[in-house]
């Protein structure tokens, strides 16, 4: 029983903390003049050490609640997907895409619940 409730209390626990990590990128993104209107999205064959170390350097600074498991772009769960995400969103903070291993595009990849910001 004392497992069961443990277990109740981590699944609230994460569910919480990644709807405030995705808060917060809708934050860091609102806050900002002049958000780019198109997307930055991740190359189809970029390196995945590459598309990996940027999702980790961006969700160290920013969170990554939107890609995590409980997220609303957590599926579908591949590094191509969740990098295209982590590019996009600093491209809304900085208007940098970064095309040494993302491209721009005016076709919105939002899906479902998962809106790019």
């Amino acid at each position: 029983m004392a497992n069961n409730v443990f277990s109740y209390f981590l699944i609230i626990s994460f569910t919480l903390i990644g709807f405030l990590c995705y808060d917060a990128f809708a934050y860091h993104v609102n806050g900002i003049n002049n958000v780019p209107s198109d997307f930055c999205m991740a190359q189809q064959y970029a390196p995945a050490e590459k598309l990996q170390g940027f999702i980790d350097y961006v969700c160290g600074a920013y969170g990554c609640g939107a890609i995590g498991p409980i997220g609303p772009c957590y599926l579908p769960n591949n590094l191509v997907d969740h990098a295209s995400f982590v590019l996009d969103l600093l491209y809304k903070i900085t208007g940098k895409c970064n095309l040494e291993i993302g491209y721009r595009t005016t076709i919105n990849p939002s899906y479902g619940q998962c809106q790019y910001p």
